[in-house]
């Protein structure tokens, strides 16, 4: 299969989105979708109006570029048809058109990966904790899947390396990007001894809302989510309502109760996630069914020590939004509309805090529950063209914030 369709696909469709996933079991392949009519497309039924207008758009200027770029640079590709596309990753909703990756994929399938997320803002005993249990299930066999992200998701992946371990990270940028830019030694390391992967082009920046979107990857990749230390506003509990609604395990860790870095891991182990003290307590649950693969006993009981100048340099984050990259040539320009205004919100309910987008959703909230006639009525309302990476980030900020409401199907309705 000829890849360039497949990245005008994914890119036509947005990460995110399950326009791509249920195109591709309508029509069977990319180039069956990019040789449908103007006309065809449109009459696609359950296909919204923006989506369609995107890919009666058949130029295939910028995939070709994107391909060039990987092939000169040793990026892989990987599509839901090559032998590597994990299965795990086939079954969620929205499932990733086209992956870009460094290093070696392992076989997922047949292997346990444990997802070990948390706050960026840790704690020294939260960083400690992390890098033990990141260890621990490396010695044990299992492959521990991150976010490369300061704090919680560093110190795992640096556990299970240190140890020999195999690492994967999910970036929520291009692969041309090292984000955050302090781990650049930690990003070869990884790519030496496991992958980085992602489904945003090169080109691509760390846009905030890519964040929320990659976390459904972290989760669909793992047969379990470890959330080692997290607040209630922590970007870590969206990866574990992505696994709870795949069918995945969740994990945590309980801290000390009144301390805000604990609030989130508390919440989920009073919401039924399971309480964990090491690495043992997470792999009794695939030990049995990956007897080849996990072995509890090759765990040592010794203690695991990073310097403080390490854990001093992860817990400083500076709490500022992603700087905004300048343009590269391989991202598409794309118009400016300007905003028109936000509708007034229900009295009962405190938007002040909401962004433009997330206010915008919530308006939409009132007359569908279906995401494409939500990012439909959000994108009028702003007046400009929502992705569908945006709407889904805002959807799950909301559910998180307790304003809205999951529904079977993939559905949302405000509460």
């Amino acid at each position: 299969m000829d890849t360039r369709y497949y990245i005008w696909l994914s890119h036509r469709c947005g990460a995110g989105s399950e326009s791509g996933s249920y195109l591709l079991s309508k029509f069977g392949s990319p180039e069956k979708i990019y040789e449908l009519t103007d006309d065809e497309i449109r009459s696609v039924e359950g296909l919204d109006e923006d989506t369609a207008e995107k890919l009666a758009d058949k130029d295939l200027g910028y995939p070709e570029r994107i391909l060039e770029y990987c092939q000169r640079e040793n990026v892989g590709i990987i599509t839901p048809d090559s032998p590597i596309y994990p299965k795990r990753l086939s079954r969620i909703y929205a499932k990733p058109i086209v992956l870009y990756y460094k290093g070696k994929i392992p076989d997922v399938d047949d292997n346990v990966l444990i997802a070990c997320v948390g706050t960026r803002t840790c704690t020294e005993h939260g960083f400690r904790a992390a890098y033990k249990l990141g260890a621990e299930l490396a010695e044990a066999g299992a492959i521990v899947v991150s976010g490369m992200a300061l704090g919680i998701d560093a110190a795992c992946a640096r556990g299970a390396l240190a140890v020999g371990g195999t690492t994967i990270a999910v970036l929520g940028c291009g692969i041309d990007t090292v984000y955050p830019p302090q781990h650049e030694v930690l990003f070869r390391q990884i790519v030496a001894h496991g992958a980085v992967i992602t489904e945003y082009a090169p080109g691509a920046a760390p846009d905030g809302a890519h964040f929320p979107v990659r976390n459904r990857i972290i989760s669909g990749l793992s047969l379990g989510t470890c959330v080692v230390e997290a607040s209630q506003k922590s970007g870590a509990l969206i990866t574990a309502r992505h696994a709870e609604k795949q069918g995945r395990d969740v994990f945590a860790f309980p801290g000390r109760v009144g301390e805000d870095e604990s609030t989130g891991t508390n919440a989920l182990i009073h919401g039924g996630a399971t309480m964990v003290r090491s690495a043992t307590d997470i792999l009794e649950e695939y030990e049995l069914l990956y007897p080849h693969r996990i072995f509890t006993e090759h765990i040592t009981k010794r203690k695991y020590f990073v310097s403080k100048e390490e854990v001093r340099a992860e817990s400083a984050v500076r709490r500022e939004k992603p700087k905004k990259t300048r343009e590269r040539p391989l991202r598409e320009e794309k118009p400016k509309k300007e905003p028109r205004p936000v509708k007034t919100e229900p009295k009962d309910i405190d938007t002040s805090a909401f962004s433009d987008v997330e206010r915008a959703v919530y308006d939409a909230l009132k007359s569908s529950t279906v995401p494409d006639e939500i990012r439909a009525a959000a994108s009028e309302t702003l007046g400009r063209t929502l992705g569908a990476g945006e709407v889904l980030a805002a959807l799950t900020t909301l559910e998180i914030l307790g304003v809205c409401a999951a529904l079977p199907g993939g559905n949302y309705a405000p509460k």
